[in-house]
């Protein structure tokens, strides 16, 4: 029979705060960032997560977020390439985009929402369509990675940046590139360009920020004189960089004997360009990794690579009486943020309501927010109203502790030791301590013992949350430390060869004599020939287990220390072992990717296999079983039977290298910590594991990897500038089977139908109509007639992946398909503007074989009939409609009184309102006493007359 493995799946993620960029919501409340491979949105006001946005199958890792401009959609990019869009009314998915080849690593939106552009480490950049859910088109040009992605809605124009030194324009409506910048020496970081569109900004790798017009978009002077400023330049592109062929021997640059104009040297300006280079300004900071314009056009800010934020006032050039303008009398700096550890992004606020409030990612694992108190001065006095780094540690989490009831763990890394409640996942102690790399719960889990990098065992009370007790234990690193079998104590082992065992006991407080602390005793000290890496007692505390520097594992006695064995083989030091809770196996994970089983009575090896890529950090057996689980540095966390020898599955869930492990009492679940920060737990379920079946998924992944592997070649196709959005994947192919293997089921069904229908027609009279038995349909087409079927299969298909899908398809079945096309179109209840997206790819896609093709000719010409005809129905549709809400509209405004209005205009015009009806109800008023003095007037000529 054979035995059944059960299933460890991912269950809950915490520790993580911010890995991607972060944007503020449209309340200016919420913070949206990416968290491994989960998008948190975290209050600012309480500090909490109220919200994690993530697809269970998804491993990429979030790269990149971006919020439309009314707040109701999010974007994120991921570093397998794909984009998906989230609804923030209900958390809900709404599409999934797959076109990079690589990570993206930039998103923007439009004014409306209803388009979205990314770019990619691919170098590429794609348009797509939110409402259709499809690529529009691609843009190639660029030599490396894209790092900023900016829309000009206004002309219509697109402005890319790059690894690669270039700024690159594109005209939207022929999708080809109009003007490249060029001049920056150094990658470009990033670019943004003001809310007005009149001037675009870029950073390299120097300190220096350079500015471009965009002519095209420039305001006439509001004093209404009609003399335009004249622009000056004040510096030329690329004159903070110093190539170091032109400096002298001496540091000194060399002289340009050439007589030429500077400017005119380094660029060529044409009255044709759609933007000018206009100048740079000088910042503090050595280097520059951002540029972000505030949504009211008032403050430029300048990420640093370093710890500051600078922050520029910006006067607009429309406004100053100046005859001559450069950019140094547009930007005015301000003041200067320090954060507390180095700035990763910088965001303002998505709505221009709350433009003076903005977020900063630190590269700790940390968020701050800020606000700008002097909003009508723009740059004035700011504040921290919000620092999010409590629900996460600063650096990578070394080792992992779990209480004896399950219900606390503990973590360790290089700046604090942290306490976390495993039921709501909460950090309910931060304590400051040195760089901790072991640790373990005292006996009744109301005190943490540390053992650190700095040779010291720190003990720490949670009551408290204080150091009871700092103990110099050894001269070099603690690199293991572990309770002994009867509770009464804990060994350590360090760097210095020494393990040394200590009891506990309690004496009293320095402060308080009354109150009994806990502190360790040294008992005894065992001498070994090397560094001790890693400590494991038998649970019958019959044995301890010693992993050395010197490859060995030594095994000796508890109750006397003597030597019993010494487990040789492995090739590089042995990181991390465990022992069976029966006592009979005894596991190595060494830095040579090898996992050794072995025999703990004799020594011998049972077997030995290559386990991982990378170095094994850590072991730990399921209690009272013989399967153990393995993490390693290769990212990878492994399931293994030690008496079978076999691997029996893989979990790839962290984004980082694993360091430690963390096995629950029972064995039901695990937690582990990584070098992302981030901690995760994983439950057994009731899924049982199919071996075999794991290994073909694995063999199909690897076959995908293949498919999208970008091997460079540049292709004529490649060469292009635009090219088509989408990506063939693995889920494509099947898709395009799927349809596939629909049109034949359906072309079987019909061809039966036609047979019996005939056969029928065939009968003279009903004795022989009664002999024929009744028609069976095929039960897989669930009822549905063959036309119905296909249209459910092909609809089921997400939109995003439809023209891959399509793309799979022979021209063999493009008749029988185009003839189902005829039949949809002819009903009202099909989406026309589905048919005829199918149809217009298919015939894009097999044009030359349907130009030779004269059975096509009539199909085509009644679809191209009836695709009209269809549209034009729709068009009247829209049309009486739109009348008849304008009717209704009128008909409401009328009768009831009610006015239908905008909320914003409304908001801005009811002043203007109120002004305007007090002026009308004074010129009424003027017009009754004009009235009533005429009236008088004309009495009194009347009795004269009479």
């Amino acid at each position: 029979m054979v035995k059944a493995y059960l299933k460890f799946v991912q269950d809950r993620v915490f520790g993580l705060i911010s890995t991607s960029n972060s944007i503020l919501d449209g309340s200016g409340k919420l913070a949206i960032t990416g968290c491994g491979e989960r998008i948190s949105i975290w209050d600012l006001r309480k500090q909490i997560q109220i919200q994690s946005l993530y697809e269970e199958d998804i491993k990429a890792e979030v790269t990149n977020v971006c919020l439309s401009k009314d707040g109701g959609l999010l974007a994120s990019g991921y570093s397998d390439g794909s984009i998906r869009i989230w609804s923030m009314s209900d958390y809900q998915l709404q599409s999934v985009f797959n076109g990079h080849r690589g990570s993206v690593t930039t998103l923007t939106f439009n004014r409306l929402g209803n388009i979205l552009v990314s770019g990619s480490k691919d170098t590429e950049v794609i348009v797509w369509d939110i409402i259709t859910e499809s690529g529009l088109f691609r843009l190639r040009g660029h030599r490396d990675q894209i790092t900023t992605v900016k829309l000009l809605e206004r002309s219509n124009h697109l402005i890319t940046s790059s690894k690669d030194g270039f700024i690159k324009i594109w005209d939207t409506e022929t999708q080809h590139c109009i003007q490249t910048i060029v001049g920056h020496r150094n990658p470009i970081w990033g670019i943004d360009v003001n809310p007005d569109e009149t001037r675009l900004c870029s950073c390299t790798s120097d300190n220096q920020i350079r500015f471009w017009r965009l002519p095209s978009n420039e305001k006439s002077r509001e004093d209404g004189s009609g003399i335009e400023p004249k622009f000056i330049v004040n510096t030329p592109i690329n004159s903070a960089v110093i190539i170091p062929d032109e400096l002298n021997e001496d540091g000194t640059k060399k002289e340009n004997n050439t007589n030429t104009n500077d400017l005119d040297d380094l660029e060529i300006i044409s009255e044709e360009e759609f933007a000018k280079y206009y100048g740079s300004i000088t910042v503090k900071a050595e280097s520059v990794s951002g540029v972000r314009f505030d949504p009211t056009n008032k403050i430029l800010a300048v990420q640093s690579t370093g710890k500051f934020v600078d922050l520029f006032k910006i006067t607009h050039y429309d406004t100053m009486k100046l005859e001559e303008i450069s950019i140094i009398e547009e930007m005015r700096h301000r003041q200067t943020i320090k954060t507390s550890s180095k700035v990763r992004f910088f965001s303002f606020g998505n709505d221009i309501k709350h433009w003076n409030k903005f977020v900063i990612t630190l590269a700790g694992n940390s968020l701050e927010a800020y606000e700008i108190k002097d909003k009508e001065g723009g740059g004035g006095a700011f504040e921290v109203s919000s620092t999010l780094d409590q629900a996460g540690h600063r650096s990578d989490i070394r080792s992992l502790s779990l209480s004896s009831n399950d219900q606390m763990l503990v973590s360790t890394s290089s700046e604090s030791v942290k306490v976390w409640n495993m039921k709501s996942l909460l950090c309910i102690r931060s304590i400051a301590c040195d760089y901790g790399l072991c640790t373990v719960f005292a006996p009744g889990n109301l005190h943490v013992i540390v053992g650190t990098k700095t040779g010291t065992i720190e003990v720490f009370e949670l009551a408290s949350a204080a150091r009871v007790s700092s103990i110099k234990a050894h001269e070099g690193s603690v690199w293991s430390l572990v309770l002994t079998p009867d509770l009464r104590g804990v060994t350590s082992g360090g760097a210095d060869k020494l393990v040394k065992f200590w009891d506990f006991e309690l004496i009293a407080s320095q402060e308080n004599s009354k109150h009994k602390v806990l502190n360790l005793s040294l008992t005894k000290t065992l001498k070994v020939e090397s560094d001790v890496l890693a400590l494991k007692y038998s649970a019958d505390n019959k044995f301890l287990a010693v992993s050395l520097l010197d490859n060995t594992v030594k095994i000796f006695y508890t109750d006397t220390v003597k030597f019993h064995l010494s487990l040789y083989g492995h090739k590089l030091p042995v990181m991390c072992l465990d022992i069976s809770d029966d006592g009979a196996l005894i596991i190595t994970g060494s830095a040579d990717k090898n996992i050794k089983i072995w025999g703990l009575d004799y020594g011998d090896c049972h077997k030995s296999f290559f386990a991982h890529d990378d170095s094994i950090m850590q072991v730990s057996f399921i209690p009272s079983t013989h399967h153990f689980i393995s993490v390693s540095k290769d990212k990878r966390i492994k399931y293994w039977d030690a008496d079978k020898f076999e691997h029996i599955q893989t979990i790839e869930a962290h984004h980082g290298e694993v360091w430690s492990i963390a096995m629950g009492s029972v064995g039901n679940f695990f937690v582990t910590g990584s070098h992302d920060r981030s901690i995760r737990i994983f439950n057994q379920t009731e899924t049982p594991i199919f071996v075999e079946s794991d290994r073909q998924r694995e063999m199909e992944q690897t076959w995908e990897a293949t498919l999208e592997e970008d091997t460079r070649m540049r292709t004529k196709e490649m060469l292009e500038e635009n090219a088509a959005a989408g990506k063939q994947t693995l889920e494509t192919i099947m898709a395009g089977e799927d349809i596939l293997d629909a049109i034949e089921l359906c072309v079987q069904e019909k061809f039966k139908i036609d047979e019996y229908e005939k056969e029928i027609k065939s009968v003279k009279n009903d004795d022989e109509l009664n002999q024929i038995p009744p028609y069976q349909p095929n039960i897989i087409m669930l009822g549905l007639n063959p036309s119905e079927y296909l249209w459910n299969r092909i609809n089921r298909i997400r939109p995003s992946d439809l023209e891959e899908a399509l793309r799979v398809l022979p021209f063999s079945v493009m008749r029988t398909l185009f003839q189902y096309f005829n039949i949809w179109v002819d009903q009202s209840g099909k989406s026309v503007e589905f048919i005829f997206k199918c149809s217009f790819f298919l015939i894009q896609t097999h044009q030359n074989q349907l130009s030779v093709s004269t059975e096509f000719i009539p199909i085509l010409q009644h679809l191209n009939t009836s695709i009209k005809n269809r549209l034009q129905k729709e068009r009247f549709t829209l049309g009486f409609n739109r009348s008849a809400l304008s009717f209704v509209k009128r008909e409401i405004e009328i009768n009831q009184q009610y006015k239908f209005f905008d909320s914003d205009t409304y908001l801005n015009n009811k002043n203007n309102n109120k002004n305007n009806n007090n002026n009308n109800n004074n010129k009424k008023d003027n017009k009754k006493d004009n009235k009533k003095d005429n009236g008088q007037s004309d009495k009194s000529l009347k009795r004269n007359r009479k």
